[in-house]
């Protein structure tokens, strides 16, 4: 099914740099501040390929896709980046801190197919929205570079993925690199057998999108635009594949964050809110005192089987836990499956978020409400409930994080899960290696 295959990457020279002053997150994770943080680091930071300074219009000359160009094309010239000799896949093994503690997430970089969402090949979970699309396209087209990967994950139930890249794995890194607290060990492999043995392993299985829904769709679209150009050209031509990370399902490493929602100015006392829950809901208060690791204690242990929510306001705390066979199950939307259906965040942001507080999340999340924006998201509990506690907003609702297994059975179903429901953390990192799409 998944046709995965070696490219000849391009990486940093470590001779010329010091690979974790030079790499970045993904664009979309990249704050103001921190953008200008990596471009003050080290003057060949890949920030300034992957979310430059310039213009973002296109027409401006130069802008920051013209820049990014330039600044490939530069380091390329002066050995900065090297482009890899014979085709490779890169093992990618990320370190990190994570609830106190030190995880390792173990990942494959690999060129992969572009299959439209329709063939179920690769398989997504959301929506995606145009504006994101458009900047990562004129990036696309003004470098012709995969610069941070997609992340995708597999089942490998039958060994046959960790089997072809058992011997590779208990090999030296070739480079180390250690970047804001993190360390990134990638191990590149060439030997034509074990490139084999990968490609037969994914051949039998699907994939799923954890996270790059926009630069997927994006891939796919510079994909399609390249075959208008190249008259259907090579069908195995680079820009029929794009940049991915592959995880495996069951990766210690491999944790889905909840996307907690804050609210603000909806019109709508908390009583108000309280008072429309309790016909469908249990209802507790919880001490405030006892913080945002009592309030998430209170949540893991009191939703059983079925959904459940924190409501914090300002003082005051509340765990929600609609009726598990309640008549609130037959005002969700219709359409969907069950897989769907079952996820807490449909029981919240229809329940709570929509019928409480009288927002509808998707439309919100569209920016289609032309409103003042009411429902904001963090990964943050601590965050969530700061702003309650600072006057910024009204409420905080704190969610459980989706299951893995959740998201594939959603995306094997052909659903998409409401806006905003799962945060894979940490992100891929940008920069250690690039794939050129000429």
């Amino acid at each position: 099914m998944t046709d995965v295959r070696a490219f000849r990457g391009l990486r940093y020279s470590v001779d010329h740099v010091e690979v974790g002053l030079v790499t970045c997150p993904p664009y979309d994770v990249i704050a103001p501040e921190a953008q200008a943080a990596y471009h003050a680091r080290d003057p060949r930071n890949v920030v300034r390929v992957e979310l430059g300074a310039g213009s973002t219009d296109p027409r401006d000359t130069p802008n920051r896709y013209t820049d990014a160009a330039a600044a490939l094309a530069k380091w390329e010239a002066e050995g900065v980046l090297v482009r890899e000799e014979s085709p490779a896949v890169y093992l990618h093994e990320h370190e990190f801190e994570f609830g106190g503690a030190r995880r390792i997430r173990r990942g494959i970089l690999v060129a992969g197919r572009l299959h439209d969402w329709t063939e179920g090949v690769v398989r997504p979970h959301e929506h995606t929205r145009a504006g994101p699309k458009a900047d990562r396209l004129a990036l696309l087209q003004a470098t012709a570079t995969n610069t941070s990967p997609l992340w995708l994950v597999y089942h490998d139930d039958d060994g046959a993925v960790a089997a072809s890249l058992a011997a590779a794995w208990t090999r030296k890194p070739d480079v180390v690199a250690d970047a804001d607290g993190e360390v990134h060990r990638l191990t590149v492999v060439t030997d034509v057998k074990t490139l084999g043995a990968v490609r037969a392993a994914f051949a039998t299985r699907p994939t799923y999108i954890a996270d790059g829904h926009h630069r997927y769709e994006t891939s796919a679209r510079y994909r399609d635009d390249r075959r208008v150009r190249d008259r259907h050209g090579d069908p195995n031509a680079p820009y029929e594949y794009a940049l991915w990370l592959l995880v495996d399902a069951s990766d210690p490493g491999l944790i889905v964050r909840p996307y907690h929602r804050v609210i603000n100015s909806t019109g709508i006392t908390l009583d108000e809110a309280i008072g429309a829950l309790h016909a469908d809901a249990d209802i507790r208060s919880l001490d405030p005192a006892d913080g945002v690791t009592g309030a998430l204690s209170a949540l893991d242990e009191g939703g059983g089987s079925g959904p459940a929510c924190i409501l914090w306001a300002k003082g005051k705390v509340w765990l929600v836990a609609p009726h598990p066979g309640g008549a609130w199950k037959s005002r969700l939307p219709a359409g969907h499956s069950e897989a769907w259906l079952s996820l807490d965040v449909v029981a919240i942001d229809s329940l709570v978020i929509r019928e409480a507080f009288g927002i509808v999340a998707s439309v919100e999340e569209s920016g289609a409400s032309r409103e003042v924006t009411r429902l904001r998201y963090s990964p943050d509990a601590s965050e969530a409930i700061r702003q309650v506690e600072a006057g910024e907003a009204d409420v905080a609702i704190l969610v459980r994080p989706v299951r893995v297994a959740e998201i594939c059975a959603v995306a094997d179903a052909g659903d998409r899960m409401p806006p905003k429901s799962t945060y894979f953390h940490p992100k891929p990192v940008t920069g250690l290696v690039l794939n050129p799409l000429d």
